[in-house]
């Protein structure tokens, strides 16, 4: 295959991965100044959380992972730097992501 023909082959293969597949990647998110009850396994408290172009809305979202590193503090709102993992063999009831905090962008009281 000449290297003319490799580059189309290249720019298909890394434009067409799905956020899925791709194993590490760091996401800007926004955590509420308050956790919501909800229902995983059991019951729990979840963060609410906007992510990509949710941030700035009105609209948040459960999230029901933790963040490895992050001490929240309820009466805040933080802006989050986080590092997402693919999870290898995830249990039933757990997610196929880890999220690592990176840096607490800002912390602002409410």
């Amino acid at each position: 295959m000449s290297k003319l023909t490799l580059i189309p082959v290249l720019i298909f293969a890394l434009t067409s991965c799905k956020d899925d597949e791709i194993e590490t990647y760091e996401t800007t998110m926004r955590v509420n100044s308050y956790r919501q009850a909800c229902q995983a396994v059991g019951e729990m408290n979840c963060y609410l959380v906007q992510e990509g172009n949710q941030i700035g809305t009105s609209d948040w979202s459960l999230f029901y992972n933790g963040i490895v590193g992050f001490q929240y503090e309820e009466g805040f709102i933080y802006t989050l730097k986080v590092r997402v993992e693919k999870v290898e063999n995830p249990p039933a009831d757990g997610s196929s992501r880890g999220y690592t905090l990176i840096e607490v962008i800002s912390k602002e009281k409410v």
